[in-house]
């Protein structure tokens, strides 16, 4: 019972970003940032034993991974136009 609880640091900051860029994704279809958004929450994780200029190194690699996951603005506005009217003819 006398469990010491783990300190709430930055990592879980991280985690939680990493996790809504994931559902962001997700609402796109983007599976590339699906598994993005992913790595980078589960990078962050205060018990994984990866740490110091690697760790970051890898948090830019995903960014630039994630950023670059989503089609065209122009495709994302005909799934959007589609998917409205879509719901309209329903």
């Amino acid at each position: 019972m006398n469990e010491q609880k783990a300190k709430f640091t930055w990592h879980y900051y991280v985690m939680a970003f990493g996790a809504l860029l994931a559902m962001l994704a997700a609402t796109l279809g983007s599976l590339g940032g699906i598994v993005s958004g992913l790595a980078i929450a589960i990078l962050s994780h205060p018990k994984i034993q990866f740490q110091g200029v690697g760790r970051f190194v890898f948090y830019i690699l995903f960014m630039i991974l994630y950023v670059f996951a989503f089609p065209d603005p122009e495709v994302v506005r005909e799934m959007m136009s589609n998917s409205a009217s879509q719901t309209v003819t329903q």
